[in-house]
Parts: structure tokens; C-alpha cells; sequence
């Protein structure tokens, strides 16, 4: 077995047979940086060699679950070493964490509250069990800063379907909790204050279940769809770095820094 990793921006509280993560970058909304994806990467291993472990959940601290990328962070991307390649890899390697979380044994929860854009958008969808908020507050923002939702857009189209999602993701629309459940994000809607109450209630549920049938089961659903995921986070972070590398990133990203509408240049 090995050892539970130390974290800078994940908080992680394990008891018994479950393991709390809480996004940990609270003065940021919790973004996503180098470092937390690093973190994040290393607790999906963990996971993965630790099978005494059942249900993992999912929260942010400070009242907001995730914000996505960290836009300041990405808008010096394309200036560092190894160009347009480099993002094009670290992109992926953000994917096939994403899909060695959605593999793991272990019946994961995702608590939504406050923000939830991007890549906590993503890890909204991607949970096994969801529950949201009427206060929260979610959208693939992506395409607004001239990029695309690269290794989201798979699990939301998975979890909500092909219309929805090219919906939310080419008008980059926010929308609340409500309409979230509504659309399929998540299993169970609730009142803001009544968040922990419902997240204990749902972990009380899967505990009541058999661990091995769990993982069993987990394994059997989600046999339906494999067979394209790599192929698909590859196709992914090259689109990704491609974008990232040019001009209507940097328009999109230097508006959102500078709080103003983004100025597309028409490909002629």
C-alpha cells in the first residue's frame, strides 16, 4: 500500500474505508493550478493501490467547489519551454487523470457548491454520484476565453448527452443548481444548508452496499463505452495546445484578466 500523499492545495482527511478531498485553494475559488492537478494525479494513485478504501468525496473549501483552470497560470503557458508540445502533453496528461479517477474502484461523490466552471465543471460530471446545490453555480467557460473544454468535453457529454453539451459548451452559459439537476448533472438537488446533512445521507447509502459489488458494478458500466478514451485525450490536448498557443487565447484570456468583452478576429 502506499502512503497517503502530502498536499499543498488538497486537504485530504481519510477514516476508515473513506477518503475526504476538498479543493484547498480557497482564495482562488479553488482553481486548478500545476501543482493541484500534481497533487490530484498522485491522490487518483493512491486511490488506486488502496483497496480498503470505498468512497471518496468531492468538495471545495470555502464555499466554492472548483473554478476551473487557473487562468493566470495559463496565459503564461505559451510563453514556457517546450511551446505549444508541452501544453499539448500536460493537457493530456490532465485526461488520463481524469479517466484513472473515473476508473477507480472506489465509489467517488462529488458535493457541488458555489462555482463549479471548466475543470470542476468537469469533475462535476465525473463522479459516480453528484450532488448540487441551489446556490452553486457551474458553465464550460472555455470557449469564452479561446479555448476548448478539451478534457472535460467527454465526461459531460457522457454524463448529460451530446445536445446539452454542445449547448453549454459553444454559448458557454451559466446556469444554477437547479437547472444543473435539471440537465443531469447531478443525482440529488439540495438547500445550500443543508449540504453535509445530504452528502453523509448519500455516503450512509453506498456503505450500506457491498464493497465488492460496488467496484464490480463500476467495472460492468463502464465497459458500455470504453474503448476511445485515450484516443480521445490525445485528439484533446492537441486541440488544446493548438488553441492555447495563439492569438484568440491570449484575446480571450487578457479580457477575462482585464474584465472586458473579448475582441474575435474573423478567420478570413
Amino acid at each position: 500500500m502506499t502512503a497517503l500523499p502530502a498536499c499543498e492545495t488538497l486537504n485530504l482527511r481519510q477514516d476508515q474505508s473513506r477518503l475526504d478531498i476538498t479543493f484547498n485553494r480557497p482564495s482562488q475559488r479553488n482553481a486548478i493550478n500545476s501543482v493541484m492537478a500534481r497533487e490530484f494525479s498522485q491522490v487518483v494513485d493512491y486511490l488506486a493501490g488502496t483497496p480498503s478504501l470505498r468512497v471518496v468525496t468531492l468538495r471545495g473549501a470555502g464555499g466554492h467547489f472548483c473554478a476551473g483552470g487557473d487562468i493566470k497560470e495559463r496565459r503564461n503557458m505559451a510563453d514556457e519551454a517546450g511551446g505549444v508540445q508541452a501544453i499539448e502533453q500536460r493537457n493530456a496528461d490532465v485526461g488520463h487523470t481524469f479517466l484513472r479517477f473515473a476508473r477507480l474502484p472506489q465509489t467517488t461523490i462529488a458535493l457541488v457548491e458555489g462555482s463549479a466552471f471548466g475543470g470542476g465543471f468537469g469533475y462535476a460530471c465525473l463522479t459516480d454520484i453528484t450532488i448540487v446545490t441551489h446556490g452553486a453555480r457551474m458553465g464550460m467557460p472555455e470557449t469564452r476565453l479561446g479555448v476548448a473544454p478539451a478534457q472535460i468535453a467527454q465526461w459531460v457529454v457522457r454524463r448529460i448527452g451530446l445536445p446539452r453539451a454542445r449547448q453549454l459548451a459553444l454559448t458557454a452559459e451559466r446556469f444554477d443548481g437547479a437547472t444543473a439537476y435539471y440537465y443531469g448533472v447531478g443525482q440529488y438537488l439540495c438547500a445550500d444548508d443543508e449540504a453535509d446533512n445530504v452528502l453523509e445521507a448519500v455516503v450512509a447509502k453506498v456503505q450500506a452496499c457491498g464493497p465488492l459489488a460496488c467496484a464490480a458494478t463500476k467495472r460492468i458500466m463502464n465497459a458500455v463505452d470504453e474503448g476511445r478514451e485515450t484516443e480521445l485525450i490525445e485528439l484533446a490536448g492537441r486541440e488544446f495546445g493548438q488553441l492555447n498557443g495563439g492569438a484568440e487565447a491570449r484575446e480571450g484570456q487578457s479580457a477575462f484578466a482585464q474584465k472586458r468583452a473579448p475582441v474575435w478576429e474573423i478567420a478570413q
